[in-house]
């Protein structure tokens, strides 16, 4: 199973690239990937505490797949 700081390097290393792999730059995206992974921490524990909400959220949708803070919506904010 992968740690935390598994998670983190790998998202690190996918905003590096899709970044365009600039040098000096690893401690941004090291902070940026730790903010990902803590949202998805966040998301998942609030799903198992509410089930539906993972359903109604599926549910809305448009590709039926869980809806989370993705590497895209990341860059559209930068």
């Amino acid at each position: 199973m992968d740690t935390r700081e598994e998670r983190i390097r790998a998202k690190a290393h996918a905003l590096w690239e899709a970044d365009g792999r600039p040098e000096g730059r690893d401690r941004a995206h090291w902070q940026q990937a730790a903010q990902l992974v803590e949202e998805e921490e966040r998301q998942a524990a609030a799903d198992q505490t509410n089930p539906e909400r993972v359903e109604r959220a599926r549910a809305s949708s448009p590709t039926n797949e869980p809806v989370g803070v993705t590497l895209a919506a990341m860059k559209r904010q930068s």
